[in-house]
């Protein structure tokens, strides 16, 4: 027969034992078995963080270039002081009617050590300035060429005193040094102008021989090309209506603005780059050609102007695809390809943009010419 183990008895609280007592004596235990319980899940979550992050894919990580420094090269653009030059002319000629005007004193301060004209009885009149030179002579140093349009002397006439005359008006040139110094290191900093010695008076500049023209083949007056060529240009300069009609599909012609209109322009001759009859032949076919006209307006003047205009065929007649400055095709010749029969193309047609592409202008050549 086993043993009977002894049983415990349950009992309240004795008389002098207070009943919250009890209650003391559990919380130690409850407090460990929380402890134990937080220490249960601690560990068990680490498995747990374990298979989750294996289970998930890894994230990419984009990482961003660092930026690499690279040497400014680039030198800031050369300024050319011309304007500074023609001013300082200004000052200069103007400073010679008195010692003590404004413009002697504005020399002064300008250019210090810049000894001031001093003229007698009939003093030279500067109508205009213009820069026409500006050579870069080394670091900031610059000579520039200015053209100054003297008044003639009135009152003078044969003699000595007509010779002076003539020789204080016209068109002379002066080369007035400038040095252009750096005001800061910062970009965009201003800069400060130093004119170490008077003007000189120089000789004119050097007008070059002219060069072979490119239009070398002369256009029959009666030919599809001259009478397009010239009734495009009687409507351009307003003596006629219509002058859009002229123009090649998808090409606009800007109107002119500010100018009176002609009453007539005569055509004085056309010039092609290629021999031709002038007649459109093939679709696709151009032509660049050169027209001299006259044009008169109201009030009895006569103009003689020269258009540089390329034409391409379409349906049996002559369109304007655009207006060019003439020295286009300097070394086009070697770029040429062949065309059909009675072809007087020296360059492919630009082709007409489709729907919904900007349009070019007649004149959009000359213009990227003249930049």
């Amino acid at each position: 027969m086993p043993a009977l183990l002894p049983r415990r008895e349950r009992r309240g609280p004795t008389k002098d034992e207070p009943s919250g007592a009890s209650r003391t004596r559990s919380l130690p235990v409850r407090r460990s078995a929380l402890v134990r319980t937080a220490v249960w899940v601690a560990v068990a979550a680490g498995p747990l963080a374990l298979v989750a992050s294996c289970a998930r894919p890894d994230a990419v990580v984009r990482t961003r270039p660092a930026p690499v420094t690279q040497a400014d090269t680039a030198k800031e653009p050369v300024t050319d002081p011309g304007g500074y030059a023609e001013l300082v002319l200004d000052v200069w000629l103007r400073a010679g009617h008195d010692e003590e005007g404004a413009a002697a004193r504005q020399l002064r301060v300008m250019a210090p050590s810049v000894p001031p004209p001093s003229w007698g009885e009939h003093a030279p009149v500067a109508e205009r300035l213009t820069v026409v030179r500006s050579v870069r002579q080394g670091t900031g140093a610059w000579s520039i060429t200015v053209a100054a349009r003297f008044k003639a002397s009135a009152g003078r006439s044969g003699g000595e005193g007509g010779a002076a005359a003539e020789g204080a008006g016209g068109l002379r040139y002066f080369a007035v040094p400038l040095v252009v110094k750096e005001q800061d290191v910062a970009p965009g900093a201003a800069r400060g102008f130093v004119v170490p010695a008077a003007p000189m008076e120089v000789s004119a500049p050097r007008t070059l021989e002219e060069p072979d023209s490119p239009f070398g083949t002369e256009v029959p007056a009666e030919s599809d090309l001259a009478v397009t060529v010239g009734e495009f240009l009687s409507a351009y300069l307003g003596t006629a209506e219509g002058a859009d009609r002229y123009v090649a599909p998808g090409v606009s012609l800007p109107a002119l603005r500010g100018s009176a209109p002609f009453e007539e322009v005569r055509l004085e001759e056309v010039r092609a780059q290629e021999q031709t009859d002038g007649q459109p032949g093939a679709d696709g076919t151009t032509a660049r050609v050169l027209v001299e006209i006259t044009a008169s307006d109201p009030g009895g003047g006569q103009w003689p102007m020269s258009y540089a205009l390329k034409l391409k065929a379409r349906d049996g007649r002559w369109e304007v695809t655009a207006l060019q400055s003439g020295l286009e095709n300097a070394a086009g010749k070697s770029e040429q390809r062949s065309k059909p029969a009675g072809s007087v193309s020296t360059a492919d047609a630009r082709p007409s943009p489709a729907p919904g592409e900007p349009t070019v202008t007649v004149n959009a050549v000359a213009q990227e010419v003249q930049r």
